[in-house]
């Protein structure tokens, strides 16, 4: 394994630099055979969502509409049933129904994946990790050379 700065020079330095990265051990960036799997799990992000979506759907309008209904004309509204019906109103539907498009799908599975992806380590936190790596690495030679002179 290179370090990270073997890494850093090699990156941009011409045509076999990648060739060279490669042998070091460095991930490639695109490999056409992840293709597949990436178009799966984005269908599966949107399954997920337009599943939450729904379901979402049928809790706001028991919560907002059927609850109070069936409640009776002089009960109050539960606390949970006016933040729904505030936080999340359909003036599209006069607040009757909950409804939403495929273009919410698409944004509430975007958001989803954002929230799930880690976030790229900094230049200080690579180092960092080298270094960490190398103390271990000197640690274990430091023992064997012990081991050996005690032998």
């Amino acid at each position: 394994q290179a370090t990270w700065l073997e890494r850093r020079r090699c990156w941009g330095a011409g045509p076999g630099a990648k060739a060279e990265l490669a042998k070091m051990g460095a991930p490639r960036l695109f490999t056409l055979s992840f293709l597949p799997r990436a178009v799966l799990q984005a269908f599966f992000m949107v399954l997920v969502a337009g599943i939450w979506l729904w379901i979402f759907g049928m809790f706001w309008t028991f919560m907002v509409i059927e609850l109070p209904k069936d409640l009776g004309p002089y009960s109050q509204m539960s606390s949970l049933s006016m933040f729904l019906h505030r936080a999340f109103p359909m003036k599209e539907s006069n607040d009757t129904k909950w409804e939403f498009k495929f273009d919410h799908i698409l944004i509430l599975a975007n958001v989803m994946v954002l929230l799930m992806m880690r976030w790229a380590p900094t230049r200080l936190e690579i180092k960092e990790e080298a270094d960490r790596e190398m103390a271990q690495a000197n640690k274990k030679s430091k023992a064997k050379k012990l081991a050996k002179a005690l032998s």
